[in-house]
């Protein structure tokens, strides 16, 4: 634990004074030496002297102390599965744990009061963080290890684990805050792999995050505008209307009687994320040492810099815009107005907009909504981002989308939340479209060109991951609905074959990260409205269109011409045969000369048969 928070002060709390960190640096190391002095000496000793602002100290820290010494440390307390008698060697190291612990607390202790810090509690808090997280995982990890595969009750004390495991996620990411809110979110998207229990569960996340007080808000404005909200607005209510991962949403009005939505970030939240990060990358590489095949973290740095920029709420407002110019030819999509006289780095200001969340089906059925119609519109707006602008909204879960009625009676999208957005290049973009278009169509080899111009070796693992589904070649279209066995299959893919999976994702392009979770999240938000329409196909359709924009002369557009015939062909044919099948079935099913497996088939075939 004490190389934990040594890792912890150099890498990821910048702002501690040097000095400070030798401090803490000395009083840990103190604390490490209750161990046979053998293990120590060679690694620890070039670490005991530091210079002033030796930017390398950190670096030396997390390569040489933290990722070769940690395992030595902690393989004392290690226990093999099922062993619940510890050997002698063991039982020593249980008796210096209340050693330790006081080790721990003067190290807490005494940075807080060296640096000067108790009234601010900003390290306190994120180690306060640390240890809740920590402790939520060594909880879960329990849980499970305690269950036993042969009990009677197996299947229904899994499921309790389940449930009890989600609700300590969610309440410890609802304490926590900032960005493991948005690492639940993403646990909540996965809801064809993860347990129902979970993805249940962590869907709160989306819009009951804990809001903060009035005082938090106006220190805010304070810092920003240099006054309080009630001298910049009309009315402002301090009562959110939504709590997310970063932010609070109120309504208030402008000095010319127009209602707006004000986005005030958490006051400590540029404080504490680049801590919150280093701590969700601690627990990331405990589990990697217990489980060599789980390996994230690559993606967690990636990312960073992708969430720093969504701190940036001026940043978001020209997302907004961009994603305005970018959709405004579709006409069933509206995105809000900024207000830029009412914006600044922490707070944004956007027109209000009255609307039902996408998710919300029932509120969306009782003012006759039809969820086919919002479901295809839902698809178009993001191909159009992914194979066309290449501008690609990098959250879109369910509470960032809104949906109202237009004049027409139909079903107008309002897009929301800008901060987390992606660039997709023209050449990843081409290649892109002709490898979904590819996969719907079941040609393996321009499947297997495609994937190869992005760098990807496994073609099929690769359309498994961008379609979440079984891909088979031979035998069946993409489908629309996923069936237990098709869930199964993926939940036994991501087990089996995570090694696999995790090289397939590092092979793409990095653009393409959120890209895949961008898909994803839209794909649970179909499967949430029942799979009601045919996702790839409309996407295939989209993307086969944008591959028009590759020919510029009447020859290609004759070949994009054929292409586009032949594409709708394939589909109409697919489709044609799979309905004389279905009709063949239904009559022997009738007849009584059909097995009991023909209702199986016969509802596989009306999955795959939805537009």
């Amino acid at each position: 634990m004490c190389l934990f928070l040594v890792y912890y002060l150099f890498i990821f709390v910048p702002v501690v004074q040097q000095q400070q960190k030798i401090f803490v640096t000395v009083s840990c190391l103190t604390c490490l030496t209750l161990r046979p002095q053998s293990k120590l000496q060679g690694p620890l000793k070039p670490y005991l002297v530091f210079t002033s602002n030796d930017v390398q100290t950190g670096k030396m820290i997390r390569k040489t102390l933290f990722v070769n010494h940690v395992r030595s440390v902690l393989s004392t307390y290690r226990l093999p599965r099922r062993q619940f008698h510890p050997s002698s060697r063991q039982t020593k190291a249980v008796k210096k744990v209340p050693f330790i612990s006081i080790g721990i607390g003067c190290t807490l202790g005494g940075v807080l009061l060296y640096d000067g810090v108790v009234n601010e509690f900003t390290y306190f808090g994120a180690a306060t963080r640390f240890m809740r997280s920590l402790k939520t995982a060594s909880l879960i990890s329990y849980d499970y290890f305690m269950l036993d595969e042969e009990d009677p009750e197996y299947e229904k004390n899994l499921k309790v684990v389940h449930q009890r495991s989600a609700d300590r996620l969610l309440e410890t990411c609802l304490k926590n805050g900032g960005l493991y809110i948005k690492v639940g979110q993403g646990f909540a998207a996965i809801n064809h792999i993860l347990p129902k229990e979970y993805t249940s569960t962590l869907a709160k996340l989306q819009d009951k995050c804990l809001p903060t007080s009035k005082e938090d808000v106006q220190k805010v404005f304070q810092k920003d505008f240099g006054t309080n909200p009630e001298n910049l607005f009309q009315e402002f209510d301090y009562t959110p209307v939504a709590a997310a991962s970063i932010a609070q949403v109120f309504k208030a009005k402008l000095e010319t009687g127009q209602q707006v939505a004000v986005k005030v970030q958490y006051s400590d939240l540029q404080k504490r994320f680049v801590s919150d990060l280093g701590t969700i990358i601690i627990l990331h590489d405990i589990v990697e040492f217990f489980f060599k095949s789980y390996n994230f973290g690559w993606i967690l740095r990636d990312v960073k810099k992708n969430l720093v920029q969504e701190l940036n709420f001026i940043n978001e407002g020209k997302n907004v815009e961009r994603c305005a110019k970018d959709l405004k030819i579709l006409k069933f999509v509206h995105i809000p107005k900024v207000y830029w006289t009412h914006t600044k780095t922490r707070v944004l200001t956007l027109e209000w907009i009255d609307g039902i969340k996408i998710s919300d089906i029932e509120k969306l059925e009782r003012t006759k909504l039809n969820l086919k119609d919002i479901d295809r519109k839902l698809f178009q707006m993001f191909s159009e981002q992914i194979f066309n602008t290449g501008f690609v909204h990098a959250d879109p879960h369910a509470s960032n989308i809104f949906v109202r009625k237009a004049p027409s009676g139909k079903a107008e999208l309002v897009l929301l939340d800008h901060g987390l957005y992606e660039e997709l290049p023209g050449n990843i973009r081409n290649n892109l479209c002709e490898f979904w278009e590819a996969t719907v169509l079941r040609d393996e080899k321009s499947m297997q060109k495609a994937a190869n111009k992005l760098g990807i070796k496994d073609h099929m693992k690769f359309a498994e991951v961008l379609f979440q589904q079984p891909i088979r070649i031979h035998g069946g279209t993409i489908k629309t609905k996923l069936n237990k066995d098709d869930i199964n299959y993926m939940q036994q893919i991501a087990q089996k074959n995570f090694e696999m999976i995790m090289s397939t994702l590092k092979e793409m392009p990095r653009n393409m990260l959120f890209v895949v979770r961008n898909l994803n999240t839209v794909r649970a938000i179909g499967r949430m409205h029942g799979d009601v329409v045919n996702r790839p196909k409309v996407m295939a359709q989209y993307a086969q269109k944008c591959i028009y924009r590759n020919y510029h002369s009447v020859k290609g557009y004759f070949k994009w011409l054929y292409r586009r015939l032949y594409f709708e062909y394939s589909l109409w044919s697919f489709s044609f045969r799979r309905s004389c099948l279905s009709l063949y079935f239904n009559v022997l099913y009738k007849l009584g000369r059909a097995p009991a497996s023909a209702k199986t088939i016969l509802k596989d075939m009306e999955h795959q048969h939805i537009d």
